[in-house]
């Protein structure tokens, strides 16, 4: 295989390799504006020691992103090593052809010294015709020619493997500013967790309030898991109604007697309980097929991977009680954009204490809840598609901060949202 197609494969490979270092950069630098901001917060808090709770969790959103951070970084780190691994296998290829050509010019090089100048004219000299002497004249020059060229052939080849060393030392200098950098943040997240450790010491001299609030905190999810089972049980209760209104419309089509039929169809005619966007059962089993298919797969509501409150049992690092989250809160930029993650139809809207504003929307036998709105840009019936936005995420003033409420619901129970969303 020639120099030029290894070339080309390096090529083609390195720049796939800066362009997955691009994409990873550039969530490290959303990242880092996210905990500039939170940091911003931290420093506020600071200030008014009576906002030690709410510097607590500053702090544990500052350490969640710092978190992921390093995870990026460190994914940046080996996505750099890969692309000085190739590098180096790129140059050890190269080394050997030029090594290779270099032989050849040796051979070529002994060979004219064993047979110089001299060797040369009493070749020629001593042909036994004119066509012997311009054979071997012609021999003599192409030897002449094929050394040249092996010797303009070894002067690009080094030049070559000079370029691809000198892009090897860029991928090492790269990676010792990663490597740099993951140490500062490690350092940093240290510095956070201690003065996490210092905040919890604040806040347990706030003892009575955090009972207080661990108790609204288990009124408020046993409210959104009644609400959601009432919306569950008057949908179906609903649908029913209206299913029974369609199959008994279909039948008085069906009445031979036309007056008969004139009075019956039009008796059930128009639905009491649904609008004329009206999901039919087909079309919802079409939503839970979709839905179920895409499990791990699904786009995350809002454009953030940082979670900063997760799903299930949550033990309370102050004094060990433990409560119950049925979703994840999702740490997003201020207002940011909240779109459906999968086709479904906007089953109800209502605020809800420790919620904020929240959009629950059906997927068959699957349901989302998207709560800490800041403001909704659809109505309870609204029919949604993958990707549409249906609101905007929590900012300052809203009741969870600048967070997104996420919930996914399996029939009559709760499931962990990350499961569902995709990891990428």
């Amino acid at each position: 295989m020639s120099v030029d197609v290894f070339a080309q494969t390096y090529e083609e490979r390195r720049e796939e390799l800066l362009k997955q270092q691009e994409n990873t950069r550039a969530e490290i630098n959303v990242l880092e504006a996210r905990i500039k901001n939170y940091q911003a917060k931290v420093n506020q808090a600071e200030e008014q020691f009576d906002q030690s709770y709410e510097k607590f969790q500053s702090l544990n959103n500052l350490i969640a992103l710092q978190d992921d951070k390093i995870k990026n970084l460190q994914e940046e780190q080996k996505q750099i090593e890969a692309e000085i691994e190739l590098t180096e296998e790129e140059i050890e290829l190269r080394e050997n052809e030029l090594e290779h050509l270099i032989e050849s010019y040796q051979k070529i090089i002994l060979y004219a010294y064993k047979n110089g100048r001299t060797g040369s004219l009493e070749l020629l000299l001593t042909s036994g015709s004119i066509n012997q002497m311009l054979v071997r004249s012609n021999y003599l020059r192409r030897f002449n020619e094929q050394k040249n060229k092996q010797a303009e052939a070894i002067k690009e080849a080094r030049l070559e493997l000079d370029e691809v060393k000198d892009e090897l030392e860029d991928s090492y200098q790269r990676n010792r500013l990663v490597i740099d950098e993951i140490q500062d943040e490690k350092q940093e997240l240290d510095n956070q967790r201690q003065q996490q450790e210092l905040t919890v010491e604040e806040i347990k001299e706030e003892r009575s309030t955090w009972l207080a609030e661990l108790r609204k905190v288990r009124e408020e999810k046993e409210n959104l898991e009644n609400s959601f089972a009432n919306l569950i049980s008057e949908e179906e209760s609903l649908r029913e109604a209206e299913n029974e209104r369609l199959r008994r419309l279909a039948e008085a089509r069906n009445i031979a007697d036309p007056s008969r039929r004139a009075d019956e169809v039009e008796k059930y005619s128009t639905s009491s309980v649904f609008r004329e966007n009206y999901v039919s059962d087909e079309i919802l089993l079409t939503y839970e097929q979709s839905f179920a298919q895409a499990k791990g797969q699904m786009p995350w509501p809002v454009n953030s991977k940082t979670v900063a409150k997760k799903f299930g049992r949550i033990r309370n690092p102050l004094y060990g009680s433990v409560t119950e989250h049925p979703g994840i809160d999702i740490i997003s930029d201020p207002g940011a954009p909240v779109n459906a993650v999968s086709d479904g139809y906007v089953m109800d809207i209502l605020p809800m204490r420790g919620y904020g504003d929240v959009v629950f929307v059906k997927h068959g036998s699957y349901y989302t809840a998207y709560g800490n709105l800041s403001s909704i840009d659809v109505e309870v019936g609204a029919v949604l598609s993958r990707g549409e936005r249906l609101g905007r995420s929590g900012t300052s003033e809203s009741e969870l901060g600048e967070v997104l409420f996420f919930a996914v619901r399996d029939g009559k129970e709760f499931v962990n949202p990350e499961n569902w969303l995709s990891a990428k």
